[in-house]
């Protein structure tokens, strides 16, 4: 009798506790999220970082804490995500370099493609060719023909090596047959000054639209595949005379390897949600850039398309940091 009793109690704690829930992990995420941003405060990328983290936070329940580390190229960003506990709590937000990295540095202090897991991405940014007010062109059929005349003496300025300002312009020369020389700066802002002062002549640059809208340089197309709507009546390089012609700076979310797909996915239908909010749109337009989301998958693919592509330019263009 006393063993029965004992056995209903038991069957009854079961009823009330299914099997298995006492030992369940906790729903991801209970506890705060580091996001580490490979690039310095107060630009682009820092402030879709914060804009981003602040909304994950309101939906999440915890705090997602933003972490700049510039410099190195990314590296300084990148080697403590590669090498952080695969649990899901830190994250990383680059860009093109962690794609470029492997093919243009011969030793890395991580293996990218299986220390990092894709997630999705936060933006893209199409770059816009400008020219200086006095270079005297107002559209690509026009600036091919003046570089033809005159190899090698109209400069493009660019962010820096290996950037999307440079690689745009390498693959721009690459498909036009055309030779400038290549100026680099440390950053956008310093190139701005002398592009517009007419030092240098051309940029392509994710970051011109401001200086485009206040007529202080003369746009001459857009590196997207399609026009970008805030620039309606600027057409694309490739509607141009350069047919297949894109480029773009795009800012994407990465995962220690091995962290359980689960999570991964969880996270990549999260920051989809976010980056995609109707009311986000305006701030992203402001920028110049495109929400992105998607899924793991889909960020994977075109990773590889955009490796295949930059590795050829990289390749012919005999690019070095």
């Amino acid at each position: 009798m006393k063993r029965r009793t004992l056995l209903s109690v038991a069957l009854a704690a079961c009823a009330l506790f299914p099997l298995g829930a006492m030992s369940a992990e906790p729903t991801w995420p209970s506890k705060p999220v580091k996001l580490i941003v490979a690039y310095p405060p107060g630009g682009a990328t820092d402030t879709q970082a914060r804009i981003v983290a602040k909304r994950l936070s309101e939906k999440w329940g915890q705090p997602v804490i933003v972490e700049n580390k510039p410099g190195g190229n990314t590296v300084i960003a990148t080697d403590p995500v590669a090498k952080a506990n695969p649990d899901g709590y830190t994250l990383l937000l680059t860009a093109m370099p962690v794609l470029l990295n492997p093919i243009l540095m011969e030793k890395l202090p991580y293996d990218a493609d299986k220390d990092l897991v894709p997630v999705t991405t936060l933006t893209s940014i199409s770059n816009i060719l400008v020219a200086a007010p006095d270079f005297g062109v107002k559209n690509v059929p026009e600036l091919i023909a003046k570089v033809k005349a005159n190899p090698g003496s109209v400069s493009f300025a660019s962010a820096g090596v290996a950037t999307s300002t440079h690689l745009s312009a390498e693959q721009f020369a690459s498909m036009t047959g055309t030779k400038m020389t290549h100026v680099p700066y440390k950053g956008s802002s310093p190139a701005h000054q002398d592009l517009i002062s007419g030092r240098v002549q051309i940029m392509f640059d994710n970051g011109a639209l401001q200086l485009v809208k206040a007529g202080r340089v003369v746009p001459l197309g857009v590196t997207s595949a399609k026009r970008l709507p805030w620039l309606p009546d600027v057409p694309t390089i490739a509607e141009q005379g350069v047919p297949g012609y894109e480029a773009s700076a795009w800012y994407g979310i990465f995962a220690p390897g091995g962290t359980d797909p689960k999570i991964v996915d969880k996270l990549a239908k999260d920051i989809t949600e976010v980056v995609r909010a109707p009311d986000l749109q305006p701030q992203w337009e402001a920028m110049g850039a495109m929400a992105g989301g998607g899924t793991p998958q889909e960020f994977r693919d075109y990773l590889k398309k955009e490796k295949a592509r930059w590795e050829k330019v990289i390749r012919e263009q005999s690019i070095k940091y």
